[in-house]
């Protein structure tokens, strides 16, 4: 017999059996590298973190029908571009910690009603609320309006990758996500609450600490609330914390080499590649992958202190999904009532 923790631990080890999900991720790594290398050319490596961004349209509806990807994306990458935009407003207004918490708690309640509204896949507020408080916190020497122009172009190419795939209709069709039946306005209140308090009590307890890099705690909080119910989200938790240790453990390495700028670029797509694999079969081996993506990206733009990057990475995971099991166990009934639907 097997104790909760034990039964979270040999789910992180095991890798559900299966293929597949390639396609969808190389466009995704494609969506990341071409943007990089246009403006590797172009000199403007300070304009990377929003290209990355807008680039990660790719990842909605990967699993659907190619006129409804072409819907979700579109839909997702407008999204995209508000929250990048709105993040590199508060980066050049200057705005301090609690103001981020502030407005990127805000951001999370809404895009979650949105999210689940529309039926957009993955569901929820986490890549929006990394987009958002990764961009508020980065220095940013250019102008908001290049800012925009970037994150848009990127979401455009990510939207033309994602319905370029209907050439390929003809040999291999995706297979189209089961029916869904949009959960009532209670639900989904109810379940954009828990992001948001989840976002604002990681954010405060970074802040009130004043531990750097707080928005890692606020992106912590909102992976495990994506799961189905109260036991999925403490397995969620489980799976990004020690994934995201070993993807710091790797991000370590990977910060000790000086990367050309075609080479980061090459990096952070492949690394992307595997992410993008991984992540429906094995959320924690996917985190593996992700998070020296979100280490690396700013190595375009300036260097930081290696074990320091590292060790606030790891120790705001903890706390995000800590403060996430919390609100999760705090506002879940128990019993088949309790499921809300999947992300990915």
């Amino acid at each position: 017999m097997q104790f909760p923790v034990q039964q979270h631990l040999s789910s992180f080890l095991t890798v559900p059996p299966g293929r597949g999900h390639r396609v969808p991720a190389v466009r995704v790594a494609l969506g990341v590298f071409l943007p990089l290398l246009v403006l590797i050319l172009l000199g403007r490596t300070d304009l990377t973190m929003c290209a990355i961004f807008g680039s990660l349209t790719g990842i909605f509806g990967r699993a659907e029908l190619h006129w409804r990807r072409l819907q979700h994306q579109s839909l997702s990458g407008l999204l995209m571009v508000l929250t990048v935009v709105a993040g590199v407003f508060l980066s050049l207004s200057g705005a301090d910690s609690w103001t981020v918490v502030g407005a990127g708690t805000l951001i999370a309640g809404l895009i979650a009603v949105a999210a689940s509204y529309l039926r957009v896949r993955p569901a929820g507020p986490f890549t929006y609320i990394f987009a958002f408080t990764a961009t508020s916190a980065a220095p940013f020497p250019g102008r908001l309006w290049e800012a925009a122009l970037t994150v848009t172009g990127s979401v455009l190419l990510a939207v033309v990758l994602g319905f370029a795939g209907r050439l390929h209709a003809r040999r291999h069709t995706p297979r189209p996500l089961p029916p869904y039946r949009p959960p009532s306005w209670g639900r989904i209140l109810r379940h954009s609450g828990r992001y948001a308090v989840a976002v604002a009590a990681a954010g405060s307890v970074s802040a009130g600490l004043g531990l750097g890099h707080g928005y890692w705690a606020m992106l912590a909080a909102c992976a495990p609330i994506a799961a189905v119910d109260a036991a999925g989200g403490a397995i969620r938790a489980v799976h990004f914390i020690l994934g995201t240790y070993a993807g710091v453990l790797v991000s370590a390495v990977l910060l000790q080499v000086q990367w050309s700028p075609v080479e980061l670029a090459v990096l952070l797509a492949m690394l992307q590649l595997c992410g993008e694999i991984y992540v429906v079969r094995h959320y924690g081996l996917a985190m593996v992958f992700l998070t020296p993506v979100a280490l690396l990206m700013t190595g375009f733009v300036a260097s930081q202190p290696v074990l320091a990057v590292t060790l606030d990475r790891a120790v705001q995971t903890t706390i995000g999904a800590l403060v996430a099991v919390a609100v999760i166990a705090a506002t879940t009934r128990r019993g088949p009532t309790a499921a809300t639907p999947s992300t990915r």
